[in-house]
């Protein structure tokens, strides 16, 4: 059963980091034409600032569960190295778990401040673009991340009691 888990949750991470593959080929397209209009013809995008502001938040946050997946984020192993194989399992146990707890929490209170922007209208500056929905790209790319690390929990706590 818990196999099934880890495959949905490795599912949805892809494909919500082919969400933020299409959302920064959009922010890539969307700087060329900016700076080509702005050198060629004077004329940038208007707003254009705003939008890559938002669409960088939203590709940092959508690639993040896929990232863990993959274990590409940063770790600092060398000391834990060292240490025998139960050891390591311990820390990676301990580390896995408020890894967990804190995306937990990122994804909840974004979801909360997201329901805030929207009984508040909030909007950008410039273009009044919605803030809350992308609040809500963080609060499912955070919720992912913490399902991830929540797996990688559960397998180093198999680990700790095979050693």
């Amino acid at each position: 059963m818990f196999r099934a888990f880890e495959k949905i949750v490795e599912t949805a991470s892809r494909y919500v980091n082919l969400v933020g593959i299409v959302i920064l080929l959009g922010m890539m397209m969307l700087i060329v034409v900016d700076v080509f209009l702005r050198y060629v013809f004077n004329k940038p995008v208007p707003g254009s600032v705003e939008v890559v502001e938002f669409m960088m938040g939203a590709v940092v946050f959508t690639g993040m569960a896929y990232t863990g997946i993959k274990k590409g984020h940063i770790g600092l192993g060398f000391l834990v190295s060292k240490m025998p194989a139960r050891g390591q399992a311990v820390v990676d146990t301990f580390n896995f778990s408020v890894s967990t707890l804190f995306f937990a929490l990122v994804s909840w209170k974004s979801v909360v401040q997201s329901v805030v922007l929207y009984r508040s209208s909030q909007t950008s500056s410039v273009l009044g673009i919605p803030a809350y929905p992308f609040l809500i790209v963080l609060a499912v790319g955070s919720g992912l991340l913490a399902l991830v690390f929540l797996t990688f929990t559960v397998r180093s706590i198999s680990r700790v009691a095979q050693t």
